[in-house]
């Protein structure tokens, strides 16, 4: 089937969006704390904050600049954004926005 026939072919239409989700985390929880709007920010799993032990699933776009990645340990995240707020993964919380963005 050619591309120009595909539309005319297909009884049923089928729309594909594409949405960056790289920072989701990150962004439900500035939502929740609009305190951390403009701030670095990771999204941290195994965190625990008295050892600085843990290891980021995602961050903001301003943690981003500062070099800072998902999968990087947090000691590195620090060294790299020492002003990043660090936060547990919260995962009920991701879960119910995910819910309203589809």
């Amino acid at each position: 089937m050619s591309a120009s026939n595909f539309e005319t072919d297909n009884h049923e239409r089928r729309i594909v969006l594409h949405v960056d989700m790289d920072s989701f985390f990150a962004l439900v929880e500035v939502r929740e704390h609009p305190n951390l709007i403009g701030k670095a920010l990771c999204i941290v799993m195994r965190f625990n904050p008295t050892l600085r032990r843990g290891v980021v699933r995602t961050c903001s776009y301003e943690a981003r600049k500062s070099g800072v990645h998902s999968a990087m340990p947090i000691s590195r995240a620090h060294k790299l954004c020492p002003n990043c707020t660090f936060l547990p993964v919260n995962m009920e919380l991701y879960k119910t926005a995910s819910c309203n963005v589809m």
